[in-house]
């Protein structure tokens, strides 16, 4: 089913937040996936395909989710439209990116979005402090993608703060042939005695 006209799809975002956000995508997407979703929910675009997701603030009115090829999020990765900011909008069964367009439909279904899924600026920054060690953001999108499918994370969100105590305390002790999980697996029994 292609968009109504009579309902505008029309959104404005920042050229290099777009392009960040589509390079997240694309780098996370996988051989797999085939279609690309586009979301807009409280402020932000929600660009999904595949194990890719990737989120960045917009402006504007898109009242249903648009499916469009996964080409698109590879092309404009590539090749971002000039202009800033990048105007998206839906006419006559196309998605375009300023004058860059391929076909879409819309879905009346809304895609849940992941809230676990980690925000591109994640990547980025982890990223930034392994580029010494010749690590790219690509390499770690490949890795939270291989980890995700796991799916058996012993660490969240809400660990953050543990999580950086327990690094500091990890810097001194692996040369010494102790693990994160070795220390997790301290922690964890050190909580569960401390209530016995």
């Amino acid at each position: 089913m292609t968009p109504n006209s009579d309902q505008p799809y029309e959104l404005e975002v920042a050229r290099a937040d777009l392009l960040h956000a589509v390079e997240i995508v694309a780098g996370l997407m996988g051989k797999q996936s085939s279609a690309v979703s586009l979301q807009f929910e409280d402020g932000w675009l929600w660009i999904e395909s595949g194990a890719g997701i990737a989120k960045t603030p917009a402006r504007g009115t898109w009242p249903q989710t648009i499916i469009a090829g996964r080409s698109w999020v590879r092309r404009l990765a590539k090749n971002m439209p000039a202009g800033d900011p990048v105007r998206l909008r839906v006419e006559e069964g196309r998605l375009y990116a300023n004058r860059y367009s391929e076909p879409c439909t819309r879905t009346a279904v809304k895609q849940p979005i992941n809230p676990t899924a980690p925000h591109p600026d994640t990547i980025l920054e982890a990223a930034r402090i392994l580029k010494p060690l010749l690590i790219t953001k690509w390499d770690l999108a490949a890795l939270v993608v291989e980890a995700s499918a796991r799916a058996t994370s012993s660490w969240s969100e809400e660990d953050k703060k543990m999580l950086g105590i327990i690094a500091k305390a990890w810097v001194l002790l692996a040369p010494l042939g102790v693990e994160t999980a070795d220390l997790r697996q301290l922690v964890n029994n050190a909580v569960r005695n401390a209530w016995k």
